[in-house]
């Protein structure tokens, strides 16, 4: 496989902060949500292409792939939902996830704390808090954190990231990021490495599970590499590894509509 040279780019999600007893399940199965969406939005598309529903970021010099992520997560929920584009903030998403963790200073966030933020804190639009060039925890004053991500699990087996996927919905992860994740297609995934989070969303043509970075579209052209499920399997079975599913559901956002 072709190798994906590393940018001068941060990593940062922060294991040694990261709380797993602290993770939670809410919400529905897959195929609930999956059901729920049919019934109520009939335009509902689980085989959108994800660069056509969410920006690459590009989180430069900053450790915060892990708010990166989460904007993500809440921007594809928010296009699977309605079938419209909107940019949440990355500056919530890892500033007030650092809050949960207690980490001070620009190294990195965990998913807890991303989880904390998505169900109970709630996000903000990009326009609302903007990502700054460099760490400034510093928050807005009269910021509103209107939006809510209500259905999220932990991904325990190959066959729960699957079914997620397969349904339309986005997951979370966090692994240790190094050279054999440096590929056009992660097929041989090894421990060792820094904490990255990124954003699992559809799959290939290949069938593999596609994977949104946070490096920008000059990584591997577009920002975009492929993973097989025996990397995912050998992922899970690491120490380090966090992934988690997210979906929105009917009362997440306050501006949802029905699809016509």
């Amino acid at each position: 496989m072709n190798q994906v040279l590393l940018p001068t780019r941060r990593m940062g999600y922060a294991v040694d902060h990261e709380n797993r007893s602290h993770l939670e399940t809410t919400g529905k199965s897959p195929s609930e949500v999956l059901k729920a969406f049919k019934d109520s939005f009939p335009g509902f598309n689980i085989g959108a292409d994800p660069l056509g529903a969410v920006d690459v970021l590009d989180q430069a010099s900053q450790g915060s792939c892990q708010g990166h992520s989460l904007a993500q997560i809440f921007s594809i929920c928010f296009f699977l939902a309605t079938g419209r584009r909107q940019k949440f903030s990355r500056a919530a998403g890892y500033y007030l996830s650092q809050r949960y963790d207690g980490i001070r200073g620009d190294s990195g966030s965990t998913l807890s704390g991303g989880q904390k933020v998505a169900t109970i804190h709630g996000m903000c639009l990009e326009s609302d808090w903007k990502y700054p060039s460099s760490y400034n925890p510093n928050e807005p004053a009269n910021v509103p954190y209107l939006y809510k991500l209500k259905v999220t699990r932990p991904m325990q087996t190959v066959k729960d990231v699957t079914d997620w996927i397969d349904s339309g919905l986005p997951v979370q992860t966090g692994f240790a990021w190094n050279n054999s994740c440096s590929r056009e297609v992660v097929d041989a995934w090894q421990p060792g490495g820094g904490g990255h989070s990124t954003c699992f969303w559809q799959r290939a043509k290949s069938g593999n599970v596609k994977n949104i970075n946070s490096w920008g579209n000059d990584w591997n052209g577009d920002g975009v590499h492929e993973w097989t499920e025996s990397s995912i399997a050998k992922a899970l079975a690491h120490s380090w590894t966090v992934l988690i599913g997210y979906a929105p559901d009917e009362m997440s956002f306050p501006d949802q509509e029905p699809l016509t």
